[in-house]
């Protein structure tokens, strides 16, 4: 189908097909799975940390530029995001950025892009481009980077060289760039250094990314033999297009065998990515397919990270609709809207925010061309017919401006990444939007805290049918703002004047969602802060104060404190953040507060009572906070991050929080403890009261004195714990769990330079799913109590199994616990042999048929651990990968060989790699025996400089840099034998 054919008659009436969902999901999804794409990734990552010193042979960059491209659709961004999140790429480098690209490359942009990454969607108000990549510098240096650009079109390699001078100049050795594009042109153009092509599935990879989206489980057989056969002809019609994959798959979850069979019919629809796509938006009901077409008003690659705000746009107008027997709101109604399309794949999560892939949002423009427009260019032309606008950018005003003011229907003008013109130029242009465009619904001018500010005149009250306004920063607000009645959300930044008073907000009775005031500093006090009348907005749910950083006479804080008395809010109110408050009280009535957020709060020492219904507290960057009086019982959540002298926070006797997350703290004990008499002499931190715990997270937190500390929650009462992170923790010897928990699903402990013992009652917890150990160098081997009982009760759930980076780990735990082993890492433990079962024989690995996966370095480990016996073959194992570091001559034995090549390894095995064998001179010589095999990998494997015999199943040979130069001379003409450099 062209994509020129998709334009249904979408009508822009409101909703008449409510969905009646009384309960508003959660919106949540988890990042797209990569299929097939094993052995590049492990090769692009393998590229990424190895090799520190590597120079970059491109012309005008000293950072390595690495690049993924292929075709729309092919799965690229996914790749990338995977590997941006693989723990070997986060624990490598100190700062990962991501971006993604439009088609206009605008380094100005980017740079500020780039800036918000790292400084977690901040950016200085800088307009100057020579100034903003002094930022940049200053924030990369001494640093080791990774810079990922998705989605890349630049052909113009003077603009590419001058978007990277900062990288290059501050960049530590080890730094690098990955980029993704879909034209192998640009790679060459901008001279990166490695390029990994896309190359299209293999039958089987294809398949799995259909049973994933489709059935929910690409490993699970299906049972119904009549929907496998029509599974199976569906996806022979989608032309092995990833994204077609997901779509339809998606689309088709769930639905009975009748709904398949239609959808084989129209089959010849499917043969084509962007039809195939359509299909999957004809599936929809006509509320979703309105609401998803409007988002093309944002351009490609648009990060979606205020979801409430992005939903108001439905809202306002009137796609959502809730029944008059539904306790909901209209916002949750419009979630429940954006999580349907989320589970149907129009949209993809990507780490904090959420996207549209590129060919989704063509799919959005062509079914919305009717109605909607959206300005990145001066050489498009306007319908004039158009109902919602765009502009990307002001600078596109000034040369369009005739155009858009052509255009008599309007409801709907948004402009988006507001930088770059001139302050009298947009405040001209919004002037005529008020007085021209009176049937306005939305109106939201960008700006944002680094945009422009702007002047609202009286001409705004003439826009009676408005229900959003979102102006970023607001110098004025004028009295004719009191007449928008139908206003329903206030987004502003509100930089107030000292001659100009904040009272111009109290008319605004039917204000709800967010309202955000900034620049309070300006102020003078209680009287004029009390003329807002926030006390008297019962539908803000959301209220944000910003006062910025003051000379030092103001620095005491009684100013602050009387203008937020003056800004008493009401009962109803769902959220207050404080930001930059300097008071040290907090004066308001927050008695029936669900949710606080504190930060950057220098003067603040200590708050001295919290609200009693609060349910949310999250704390940040409060350099002198001590103290945190006692937690109210209805505490869920609890975030405190970089409050370095905050020695004092108590929970109550019977607590009820679920998640606990503390970052860059000090005197961590005595949040977590009930200290013992001695106080301070306690060489335990205990744990107590913690009923309902579901997450708890210490990073880089200090403790009070310089003595070692076991953190000991034994007497922990909550059985619901299942998520524990210790990160960078030098002062813990022991994390000693006790078996209350047996709820516990996931544990990660790093960094932790002085940790000893982890205790039996963490490993052999019947409910772990997920243990990840690394870098923990001092620790050793568990006393083996009550083994024999352990070894029947516990681990019957383990998936995942990471132990790397503990050189004095002497002993590991009987791995015949965990029969559900799907994972298994085993690095960087030189020392490590195996801890001997109740029969006084070596315990094997899992011996059940769930292994999948094992990354090992040492082979004499592997084969001592191999069960012995006939049934206990790994016969689910499909990847092993055997990596050794050593520069000894390390050859196979023929007891190995026999172990591993012709007993454990011949009926599953699908991938086998070779990495960083730096002394391994041949490889085994019974590779022909796996049966399975499909793909033989190599990297890093100097001293190799032949191959065995290999098996007739297999596919690909892949042969990575590192490697002998005589393979190359060997095999370069073998069509199955690829290198790559």
């Amino acid at each position: 189908m062209k994509k020129n054919q998709i334009a249904p008659n979408i009508p822009h009436f409101p909703n008449q097909y409510p969905m009646n969902q009384q309960q508003p999901p959660s919106v949540s999804s988890p990042s797209s799975p990569v299929f097939g794409r094993d052995i590049q990734r492990d090769s692009i990552i393998n590229k990424l940390i190895s090799a520190a010193n590597e120079p970059s042979t491109s012309s005008g960059s000293c950072i390595p530029v690495l690049a993924i491209y292929g075709i729309g659709g092919a799965g690229k961004t996914t790749l990338a995001q995977s590997i941006n999140k693989d723990p070997r790429v986060v624990k490598h480098f100190d700062t990962k950025m991501w971006v993604h690209l439009s088609r206009i490359f605008d380094a100005h942009a980017i740079t500020k892009k780039i800036i918000e990454s790292i400084n977690q969607g901040e950016c200085p108000r800088v307009d100057n481009f020579d100034v903003l990549q002094s930022k940049l510098k200053d924030m990369l240096k001494c640093k080791k980077f990774l810079l990922v650009l998705d989605d890349v079109w630049c052909l113009d390699k003077e603009q590419w060289d001058q978007m990277l001078i900062p990288f290059n100049e501050v960049g530590e050795m080890g730094s690098r760039i990955l980029i993704t594009c879909r034209a192998e042109e640009v790679t060459s153009k901008l001279g990166v250094d490695h390029s990994f092509p896309l190359a299209e599935l293999e039958d089987g990879d294809f398949w799995s990314i259909f049973k994933h989206y489709a059935f929910g489980d690409a490993k699970e057989a299906i049972t119904d033999p009549q929907l496998s056969e029509l599974a199976s002809e569906i996806v022979k019609k989608l032309s092995k297009s990833p994204l077609a994959a997901r779509m339809v798959g998606s689309s088709l979850r769930g639905k009975e065998v009748g709904y398949w069979k239609q959808t084989l019919k129209r089959g010849d629809m499917l043969k084509d990515t962007l039809g195939a796509l359509y299909w999957s938006f004809e599936q929809l009901p006509p509320c979703l397919q309105r609401c998803f077409a409007l988002c093309s008003l944002y351009p490609k690659g648009y990060r979606i990270e205020n979801l409430e705000d992005f939903v108001r746009l439905w809202i306002a107008q009137g796609f959502i609709e809730v029944p008059s027997n539904s306790t909901l709101t209209l916002e949750d109604e419009a979630m429940h809207y954006f999580n349907e399309l989320l589970s149907n794949s129009f949209f993809q999560m990507k780490y904090e925010w959420y996207e549209m892939h590129d060919l989704l949002h063509d799919l959005a423009e062509n079914v919305s061309k009717d109605y909607c427009f959206r300005i990145e260019d001066d050489r498009q032309c306007i319908p004039e017919n158009v109902m919602h606008l765009s502009v990307v950018g002001y600078e596109n005003i000034s040369s369009r401006r005739s155009d858009i003011f052509k255009l008599v229907n309007l409801r709907t003008l948004i402009i988006v990444y507001s930088w770059s013109i001139g302050q009298d130029d947009i405040s001209g242009f919004i002037q005529q939007v008020f007085m021209k465009f009176k049937k306005l619904r939305m109106l939201h001018l960008g700006g944002g805290r680094y945009g422009k500010v702007i002047k609202l005149d009286k001409s705004v009250g003439g826009l009676k049918h408005l229900r959003y306004l979102g102006m970023g920063a607001v110098e004025e607000l004028h009295e004719s703002l009191g007449k928008l009645y139908h206003l329903q959300f206030l987004v502003i930044n509100i930089s107030i004047k000292k001659q100009f008073g904040i009272g111009q907000l109290k008319n605004l009775q039917q204000l709800r969602g967010t309202l955000c005031i900034d620049g309070l500093e300006n102020v003078k006090d209680k009287a004029e802060a009390s003329e807002a009348l926030l006390k008297e907005k019962k539908h803000v749910d959301t209220l944000e104060l910003h006062w910025k950083r003051r000379s030092s006479e103001r620095d005491d804080g009684r100013m602050d404190e009387e203008v937020l008395e003056g800004l008493q809010p009401h009962p109803n109110l769902g959220v207050l953040k404080l930001d930059g408050y300097n008071g040290v009280r907090l004066p308001i009535d927050l008695e029936l507060l669900p949710s606080l957020e504190i930060v950057d709060c220098d003067n603040l020492q200590q708050i001295p009572s919290l609200p009693r219904k609060l349910g949310r507290l999250v704390i940040r960057r409060c350099a002198n906070l001590s103290e945190v009086p006692l937690l109210p019982p209805d505490l869920r959540v609890l975030k405190v991050h970089g409050c370095p002298k905050l020695v004092q926070l108590q929970p109550p006797v019977s607590c009820r929080i679920e998640d606990v997350d503390l970052e860059d703290c000090g005197g961590v004990e005595a949040m977590l403890s009930n200290m013992s008499e001695n106080g301070s002499s306690s060489s335990s931190i205990q744990g107590v009261g913690f009923v309902v715990l579901r997450k708890l997270r210490i990073a880089r937190c200090s403790i009070l004195g310089e003595n070692e500390k076991e953190l000991c929650l034994d007497k922990l009462m909550s059985t619901s714990l299942t998520h524990l992170e210790l990160t960078e923790l030098p002062w813990l010897t022991s994390a000693l769990l006790g078996p209350n928990l047996t709820a516990l699903e996931d544990v990660t402990i790093e960094n932790c330079e002085n940790l000893r013992s982890i205790g039996n009652s963490l490993v052999y917890s019947s409910s772990l799913k997920s243990l990840y150990i690394s870098d923990c160098p001092r620790l050793t081997v568990q006393q083996q109590q009550q083994q024999a009982d352990d070894h029947h009760r516990g681990g019957g759930v383990m998936e995942r199994l990471i132990v790397e980076g503990c050189p004095e780990l002497t002993g590991l735990w009987n791995l015949n616990c965990f029969t559900s082993v799907r994972e298994l890492t085993v690095k960087g433990c030189p020392k490590l042999t195996l801890i001997k079962s109740g029969d006084d024989s070596l315990s094997p690995m899992p011996s059940s048929s769930a292994l999948e996966s094992v990354t090992i370095d040492d082979l004499s480990l592997l084969t001592a651990a191999l069960p012995r016996r006939e049934c206990c073959r790994l016969n689910s194992l499909w990847s092993l990968t055997i990596e050794n570091s050593t520069k000894d001559d390390k050859p196979f034995s023929a007891e190995q060989e026999e172990e591993l090549f012709q007993h454990h390894l011949t009926s599953s095995l699908t991938v086998l790699v070779f990495q960083n064998c730096l002394g391994m001179p041949s490889l085994p010589a019974n590779l022909e025996n796996l049966s399975s095999l499909r793909y033989l990998v190599i990297v890093d494997c100097p001293k190799i400089e032949s191959l065995p015999n290999l098996p007739a199943s297999l596919e690909r040979v892949l042969i990575f840099s590192g490697c002998h130069p005589r393979l190359k001379e060997k095999y370069g003409n073998d069509e199955k034998i690829r290198f790559q450099d």
